[in-house]
């Protein structure tokens, strides 16, 4: 039997090792913020940043709905990433039908046919865009691309874990590494430039018919939160977006075989619009 005594001071040096953790925590961060960057308008930093954006799943969903308002906000270059070429050129075109609707002559899009499992071709992809290819780094840098499956977890096939940790763990992992170089070129650093993730609302709690899918979305909070701590001090900010079930090819898809108890859990949250 353990020593009641011994018991409480284990207690309070937990606690004091917590606290020197959290103060050490918050002095960390602001030596790792850039200077002066709480002072950065939102309105003198957006035509910085609306230079060259970069959208993986850029061809439909949500991907296409940002290049839509990219589009609008008359961003200088976009560039869209998907696996599809005849979809990717259609996007385009109607894209470019947009810009000159609203008169807006600044805008160059760019399509690029890519899977974003695939490292080799991302790397590929990375280099033709921004080193050979002649276009700006990105300034921000959109990973919309991914999938889903629901079912239960012995009712998946195991290759089913992987395809998805694939696409939508190690995709945005890829992406990311490949551009980020780009990102950090000196002649870059002066503006801020942002990375997004595209979590999910099974990234924040496990929903029952998302074993597959959740633990790929979890996964990106953890690379999220550790990237940001190493690029914050080059002006660089890592953004986890967390959109709740929106109705996208991707959706339709996850409607095929969902479980019973799956949809009833969905019905209760609604379904929004990519545009929304």
């Amino acid at each position: 039997m353990k020593d009641p005594e011994q018991s409480i001071f284990a207690v309070y040096a937990m606690g004091s090792i917590a606290s020197i953790l959290l103060v050490f925590i918050v002095l960390l961060r602001f030596v790792l913020l850039p200077k002066g960057f709480q002072n950065v308008k939102r309105k003198d930093l957006e035509p910085k940043l609306l230079n060259h954006v970069i959208v993986t799943g850029g061809s439909s969903g949500i991907g296409l709905a940002i290049a839509h308002e990219l589009v609008q906000r008359r961003c200088k270059t976009i560039t869209l990433l998907a696996r599809n070429v005849d979809r990717l050129n259609e996007v385009k075109a109607k894209l470019e039908s947009q810009a000159s609707s609203i008169n807006n002559e600044d805008t160059s899009i760019y399509v690029y046919s890519v899977d974003v499992g695939n490292a080799d071709a991302v790397k590929k992809a990375a280099q033709e865009i921004c080193g050979g290819g002649g276009l700006p780094a990105p300034t921000i840098l959109f990973n919309i691309a991914g999938m889903t499956l629901t079912g239960k977890f012995l009712d998946i096939d195991l290759k089913e874990f992987e395809k998805l940790m694939q696409c939508n763990y190690q995709g945005t992992v890829n992406v990311t590494h490949e551009f980020l170089p780009y990102m950090l070129l000196e002649k870059e650093k002066k503006s801020p430039r942002v990375i997004v993730f595209t979590s999910s609302a099974a990234g924040q709690t496990g929903i029952f018919g998302y074993t597959a899918y959740a633990p790929t979305k979890f996964a990106l909070r953890g690379l999220a939160e550790s990237l940001q701590m190493e690029l914050l001090r080059h002006n660089i900010f890592v953004q986890l977006a967390y959109p709740p079930d929106t109705n996208t090819p991707g959706y339709q898809e996850e409607r095929i075989g969902i479980p019973e108890e799956t949809e009833l859990i969905a019905a209760t949250a609604g379904l929004f619009k990519a545009e929304e």
